[in-house]
């Protein structure tokens, strides 16, 4: 009994996730054999501290994908959110607490208005959140007039969202590990999360059997929104400033993450450890680039082949199991 068990745990992370870390070993070993300060505790660090932001808001991303559906306005969320934050903060004299819980709830805002349209219209998520993204990223730019707006504060909320324990290790990376097990939590143990595969796996069946999937899909999109936002926060914080053209091409970043790490472009599969270690990966490579003395201009290169190399894997497994 215990030896099917085990052989069946052994099987699911096989499918799963052994490949994306046997990955993640492969690629540890060639940059460090390439330069021996790559796996110092030190850069190690950082490269951790460089894949939570993204990691953050990859979890949301891998359920959204999972339900069949795409958010491509994460990267503007992640700007506007704090922006809004920073210029209450800023120009108008409102608490910074305060400014950032109106920033977090406005995220809530704009996923609700990606998730009605793509619901109710029945357009295609990857149309609604093009839109979006380019309206999200024009409105950054207007009431920023293009222009860094910082956010320098003393308060509590800074430090717990952007801040350092003890000047070294980066509460970023707490944020990516608590999200990402409530991520891991919900798909294993909530009917939501059998309510998300459903939707994604089949959604005739899952109507059929009573989910209501639009409702699922809305949920999806204001989680995804306030996770992008809740990552803009915690950069924001970090460096004391936000930039209008924060946040380009993260939600790119965030599809590929998810997509290394095995989650299905067709929905239905996919599983928040594997996007964890896909993040990993993506922070090893820019990272290793970076101390190899490569052109940075090759991260998305090597990136792109990663991806499609998890595609064809993918496939590949969907096809073997099928």
């Amino acid at each position: 009994m215990e030896i099917s068990k085990w052989k069946s745990v052994l099987m699911y992370f096989k499918i799963r996730e052994v490949g994306v870390l046997i990955a993640v070993i492969l690629l540890g070993l060639i940059f460090s054999i390439a330069n021996r300060e790559f796996l110092l505790p030190g850069n190690l660090l950082i490269t951790i501290r460089m894949a939570s932001e993204l990691g953050v808001i990859a979890a949301g991303v891998t359920l959204l994908m999972i339900a069949q559906e795409f958010d491509l306005s994460v990267g503007s969320t992640f700007a506007l959110a704090p922006m809004i934050s920073a210029i209450l903060y800023t120009n108008y004299g409102v608490p910074v607490t305060v400014a950032t819980l109106i920033g977090l709830l406005l995220s809530l805002v704009l996923g609700f208005i990606n998730g009605f349209i793509t619901t109710k219209t029945e357009i295609p998520s990857f149309i609604t959140t093009l839109g979006t993204m380019m309206i999200y990223r024009a409105l950054v730019l207007v009431i920023s007039h293009g222009f860094p707006v910082k956010i320098t504060s003393q308060a509590a909320i800074s430090s717990v969202i952007g801040g350092s324990i003890a000047d070294v290790f980066p509460v970023a990376v707490i944020w990516f590990l608590v999200f990402t097990v409530i991520g891991w939590y919900i798909l294993q143990y909530t009917a939501f999360g059998n309510k998300i595969a459903a939707t994604g796996g089949n959604k005739s069946a899952a109507i059929a059997a009573g989910i209501n999937t639009t409702k699922v899909k809305i949920l999806l999109f204001v989680l995804v929104s306030f996770l992008a936002a809740f990552s803009g926060h915690i950069e924001c914080f970090r460096l004391g400033s936000v930039a209008p053209l924060n946040g380009r091409g993260l939600e790119l970043e965030a599809v590929a993450a998810c997509v290394i790490g095995g989650t299905s472009l067709l929905g239905g599969v996919g599983t928040v450890i594997g996007t964890a270690l896909g993040v990993f990966i993506t922070g090893m490579i820019r990272n290793g680039i970076v101390l190899l003395g490569v052109s940075v201009y090759w991260q998305d290169g090597f990136l792109g082949i990663i991806l499609i190399t998890a595609v064809i894997l993918n496939v590949y497994i969907l096809k073997k199991r099928g």
